[in-house]
């Protein structure tokens, strides 16, 4: 039985058979699921779902307003401002991947060249 106490992350409510990782409800502080372009994302609350805006996918993923205004302004449909969104790579995340790559290297080069 689930308890709505606040809010929390669901993905593609109709879709029964198919989850991610065993699941289409998360705990109240536990992060969003992963956007994908083939599923439907928003929050639960109150027996109400509200489903996240493509604007509000584009910031999750890391994009600038100025740069999904310019995506819509070229008349793409939400569908396809969705799909964009949730093709697309998180910059953030492989921003901080590539700096712990990078203080690792410099680790490495500095141990390598003392001995």
């Amino acid at each position: 039985m689930l308890i709505e106490d606040k809010p929390r992350a669901i993905i593609t409510p109709q879709k029964e058979t198919v989850r991610q990782n065993g699941r289409r409800i998360k705990e109240p502080d536990e992060p969003m699921f992963t956007i994908t372009a083939t599923d439907r994302h928003g929050v639960v609350h109150e027996g109400r779902i509200r489903t996240l805006m493509p604007i509000e996918c584009w910031r999750l993923q890391g994009f600038t307003d100025e740069q999904f205004y310019k995506a819509q302004a070229m008349g793409l449909s939400d569908a396809r401002l969705y799909k964009m969104a949730g093709n697309s790579v998180t910059v953030p995340v492989i921003t901080a991947i590539g700096e712990k790559i990078r203080a690792v290297n410099e680790k490495y080069q500095i141990v390598r060249c003392a001995t």
